[in-house]
């Protein structure tokens, strides 16, 4: 059963629903998938965007998925991972082993916090934001 925006007891944040963390990673897979469609440059950017994405100054710490369904990726004590480039290239960098975002998936939505691998290797958790 989903857990929809229940508060962070650490924190008083409210944590994201997975059907919300899903669909913004779908859309963040889609970016990855279309920039690579070009050759070279377009991988390059692909795989740079998905390592940092939650991170990037410029989407003010956001992924372009969390941004639409207005989500942020924060520390366990609620710091935006804006620059913070050890959480975040620890938190994605997982999603690269071959079927490992099905085991994340799987992790996700059996943890009571709704963390999952990346966000327990990392420290940080995802969060719903106004």
């Amino acid at each position: 059963m989903e857990i929809l925006d229940q508060p962070s007891a650490q924190s008083g944040q409210t944590v994201a629903s997975d059907g919300n963390r899903i669909v913004a990673y779908l859309i963040d897979s889609v970016i990855v998938f279309v920039l690579a469609l070009v050759p070279i440059v377009g991988w390059i950017a692909g795989l740079a965007y998905a390592v940092t994405r939650d991170g990037l100054p410029f989407l003010d710490g956001q992924s372009v998925g969390k941004k639409v369904m207005k989500l942020r990726a924060v520390t366990e004590d609620g710091q935006p991972l804006t620059n913070n480039w050890s959480p975040v290239i620890v938190r994605n960098i997982v999603l690269f082993i071959p079927f490992f975002a099905i085991i994340e998936l799987v992790v996700m939505l059996n943890n009571p916090q709704k963390l999952r691998l990346g966000d327990q290797w990392a420290k940080t958790k995802v969060i719903s934001v106004e």
